[in-house]
């Protein structure tokens, strides 16, 4: 578990055994192509345009035909999906573009036409029926536009307008009478009349708006009646012309959409090898290819390119501020939880992944906070149906997480005795560990010390989770050279923290003060008398304190002359100031846990008094009930368990800065490239 450790690689190959190269890197898959600010080269630049031309093709088709590219998770689990995965075999990169333009080209080009057809019946499907209500309007007013012209005293025109220009062009001829019908969406028709005088003032405003009196289209009879009649017919054929142009469209949808698709992610594939792989090296007639691959492939990586090309190793994986990419290693169950630890986002290469104390601290927190047998046990079940029925690999790891949540709150319900808010009854043995409802007579309340009992509980395991942070930053500034930070910081700071909690707990054994370095007293927990643990405490608490005042000061002030010895010491008394704040707001943040598990009691008793009170007519309202809980606690008590990791747990050693390791053969839904031997 962990990060895989990575060995730096630098490959030096003929260019003329360039597409060669590619197809080896490719079938041995596990090599991470480390990036370069150089250009292509003139012949990847060439490829590289062809694949972007029917790569952006193939996007305007799958949005014009509204293809899905994958399944939404709510499909994916009501329906079975069968993905469609196509394989192509062929030597070389070159004979797979080829192979991918010989294969994407007849598609888009039948689409492409169909969908150019569909857009011109369609516009022109618009005209006819704008023609067709303005024709209408003429038949039903039994208005003549020729006849018009004819009027000696009036000059009248009808027109068409946009329906937003009616009310200026109103303006602009108020001594005109003008009549609006509206035609359509956003077009008006005009019978514009004034007097004969007014010819010239009416024309210049209408060629103001760009508007033309209407005249029935030369393609058309002159005669409005018979032009509507045909009108209508040509209508008609269009209408069943767009109809055998959307009936093609769906085929084309249904018998090549998946084709589309995987012919899409196999470009796309060679478009990001290129890319990668196609960058100037500054030789001519060789290309220096730099990477990275796991250390326990170094031998096979040696055997499979040592012998054709020059092959070399750098194990440090760079220096300085460079850092190698991070191959995350976790397995089973734990590898879920990655998920969890990529929300910070990935480890670098000289970081401690989490993942493993997430998985084990995420899963008790959600536990604790969810506990119920029977929400617990239908939630696991939903997480396996949703494994079995998601495509996605990253929607299974979730699934599978959300199979190990829902199993912890089932444990967890099973310790507390609880199912769907009932007490278990078991005539073999007692299930409660902590009895927090207690009953008085009809009504049942929290039992305050079992309450307690368990904020404690939470309170442990806070602290233990944040000393867990606190070790791994001690680590991280071990592992980083970082001796005098480790020493003079991050080891007095656990101490602190760990001698503050003996104080605490001695402060409760003795009852105060007064009787702190006296008192005979337990300590809580630990059965050892106060007064022995208690200067072991303080002494130990102060001694951290000031070496975190001191240390530094002394060390880089005094010793090493790195800084002013007053600034150091200044730096440090905040830094203790910090820790004591730091130490009371993250232990107190995890009592969140034991409130989350009362709100959820509270609302189970809530819900159960129905029952008690309608019996077995109640059923629909537990059910509709127990949904609704589950599906608001679950993604508030995920939430919770996450905050307590990231701002806890997290801001105490990890960054999440890093790169992730990206194989030369990325995984693929759609598509699977061979290349032949």
């Amino acid at each position: 578990m962990g990060l895989t450790e990575l060995v730096k690689t630098v490959l030096v190959v003929p260019e003329y055994k360039f597409t060669e190269v590619v197809r080896e890197l490719y079938d041995f898959e596990w090599f991470h192509v480390e990036a370069r600010e150089t250009e292509l080269d003139e012949r990847v630049s060439r490829m590289h345009d062809v694949l972007r031309r029917l790569s952006l093709d193939l996007d305007t088709l799958i949005s014009s035909l509204n293809i899905s590219i994958q399944a939404g998770i709510i499909d994916q689990l009501v329906k079975k999906y069968h993905v469609y995965r196509e394989r192509i075999e062929v030597s070389d990169v070159e004979e797979l573009i080829d192979r991918l333009k010989k294969d994407a080209e007849p598609i888009i080009r039948e689409a492409r036409d169909s969908i150019e057809a569909q857009r011109r019946i369609r516009e022109e499907l618009k005209q006819a029926e704008v023609l067709l209500s303005t024709l209408k309007i003429l038949l039903d007013f039994n208005i003549d536009p020729a006849r018009l012209q004819k009027l000696r005293r009036f000059y009248s025109v009808f027109t068409v307008v946009e329906t937003s220009s009616v009310e200026e062009i109103k303006r602009s001829l108020p001594t005109s009478s003008i009549i609006d019908a509206p035609i359509g969406k956003n077009l008006t028709a005009l019978l514009i009349v004034s007097l004969r005088e007014e010819e010239e003032r009416v024309d210049r405003v209408l060629r103001g708006f760009g508007v033309k009196p209407f005249t029935i289209p030369p393609d058309l009879p002159q005669n409005i009646k018979e032009a509507y009649s045909l009108l209508v017919e040509r209508k008609k054929k269009q209408e069943e012309d767009l109809k055998k142009s959307e009936e093609n469209l769906l085929k084309i949808k249904e018998q090549d959409g998946a084709r589309i698709i995987a012919l899409r992610e196999a470009i796309q594939i060679v478009e990001e090898l290129l890319h990668r792989l196609g960058r100037k090296g500054g030789l001519k007639r060789f290309r220096v290819i730099h990477g990275y691959i796991p250390k326990d492939m170094k031998k096979d990586f040696e055997l499979k390119f040592g012998e054709k090309y020059g092959v070399f190793f750098e194990e440090d994986g760079g220096e300085g501020e460079h850092h190698s990419p991070t191959l995350l290693n976790n397995k089973g169950v734990t590898k879920s939880f990655e998920n969890i630890t990529l929300i910070q986002g990935y480890p670098r290469s000289d970081e401690i992944d989490p993942t493993p104390y997430v998985a084990v601290f995420f899963s008790i927190f959600y536990g604790i906070m969810f506990a119920d047998l029977g929400q617990g046990l239908i939630l696991a079940l939903f997480g396996m149906y949703f494994y079995r029925r998601a495509i996605d690999k990253n929607l299974k790891e979730w699934a599978k997480l959300l199979t190990v949540l829902g199993l912890s709150a089932a444990i967890a319900g099973f310790i507390l005795g609880e199912a769907f808010g009932f007490k278990i009854q078991l005539p073999f043995f007692k299930l409660e560990v902590l009895h927090l409802v207690e009953g008085h007579g009809e009504e049942a309340q929290f039992n305050m010390s079992e309450v307690l009992k368990l904020i404690q509980f939470t309170l442990f395991l806070g602290a233990m989770h944040l000393i867990i942070g606190y070790i791994l930053s001690f680590r991280k500034a071990l592992k980083h050279g970082e001796y005098v930070e480790a020493f003079t910081a991050k080891l007095p700071t656990i101490t602190m923290y760990v001698f503050g909690i003996f104080f605490v707990l001695c402060f409760f054994g003795a009852g105060g003060f007064s009787e702190l370095m006296s008192s005979e007293k337990p300590v809580p927990y630990l059965g050892t008398p106060t007064k022995m643990l208690a200067p072991i405490a303080v002494g130990g608490a102060v001694s951290s304190m000031f070496v975190l005042i001191l240390g530094r000061g002394i060390i880089e002030g005094i010793i090493m002359k790195k800084g002013g010895i007053v600034g150091l010491i200044g730096g440090g008394l905040l830094e203790v100031l910090e820790n004591i704040i730091h130490f009371m707001s993250n232990s107190l943040s995890y009592v969140r846990i034991t409130v989350l598990l009362l709100v959820h009691t509270a609302l189970m008793m809530l819900l159960n008094a129905s029952w008690n009170a309608l019996g077995w007519s109640s059923l629909p309202i537990l059910v509709i009930g127990n949904l609704g809980i589950m599906a608001l606690e679950g993604l508030m008590v995920f939430i919770q368990a996450l905050r307590l990791h990231l701002y806890e747990f997290f801001t105490k050693f990890y960054e999440g800065t890093g790169t992730p390791f990206r194989k030369i053969k990325p995984d693929t839904n759609h598509v699977e490239i061979v290349f032949k031997k």
